[in-house]
């Protein structure tokens, strides 16, 4: 794979031409449209890195420092809340012998932390990606 990625672009814009271009069509005019289609690319290829490092830059400015742990805050929660009720309070009733009340986080627990965790991780992907806009534009219907 190329460095600079223009490798990859042109390879990408000569796999589209050979898949959709006729055969029979002018040799000139199809070197013409994959030209166009790799400068469409190029600049798709910018604007998602772009859009990446603004995404980044914006969330390390962040004043609030609190607000830039939130999610992870969330996440780390609900693992200290599983380790306390399946490891710490079964050690604790063992050590000192005696019985261990059942204790389960309830479902509404689990719900909502594996959403948070699911949208969180989801949602770095997505950003990371690049593909934060379209799910973003599909949310708010912009």
């Amino acid at each position: 794979m190329d460095i600079t990625g223009i490798g990859s672009i042109a390879d990408l814009a000569k796999g589209v031409m050979d898949k959709f271009w006729p055969p029979e069509a002018d040799p000139t005019e199809r070197l013409k449209a994959e030209m166009v289609l790799q400068k469409v690319i190029e600049s798709r290829e910018r604007s998602v890195v772009d859009a990446q490092k603004g995404i980044i830059v914006a969330e390390m400015e962040q004043g609030d420092n609190y607000t830039k742990r939130a999610r992870p805050t969330i996440v780390y929660a609900g693992l200290a809340f599983i380790f306390m009720v399946y490891v710490v309070l079964p050690m604790v009733s063992f050590f000192k012998g005696t019985e261990m009340p059942v204790l389960n986080l309830p479902t509404e627990f689990w719900w909502a932390w594996t959403g948070v965790c699911g949208i969180w991780v989801v949602g770095r992907t997505m950003e990371k990606k690049g593909g934060a806009g379209k799910i973003i534009s599909l949310i708010t219907g912009k």
